[in-house]
């Protein structure tokens, strides 16, 4: 299946990861967000994926977020343990 755009994602989606990086100094312009969906063979439920890398950083990490928008806390986590690297307009700790 085709990737989407952060730009493409559902509403709440966007308005969360947005709220997200905004509460903890980061800009959404800093990231790269797409995701792709799969239709198993086998009938089992579409499966999307999130994938999201950091160009500054060349961090990147990727989500299953067949379930929904929990990816959005696995990011946060990500974010907070200092995986994509210090905010932007942040001084290193």
């Amino acid at each position: 299946m085709a990737k989407h755009p952060f730009s493409q994602f559902p509403e709440d989606e966007q308005r969360e990861v947005v709220a997200l990086c905004t509460r903890l100094g980061f800009v959404t312009e800093d990231f790269e967000i797409t995701d792709e969906g799969f239709q198993p063979d086998d009938g089992d439920p579409a499966q999307r994926q999130i994938s999201v890398r950091r160009p500054a950083t060349d961090a990147q990490s990727a989500y299953d977020a067949s379930e929904g928008a929990g990816w959005i806390e696995e990011f946060e986590s990500d974010l907070e343990c200092g995986l994509f690297g210090q905010p932007s307009g942040q001084a290193p700790a």
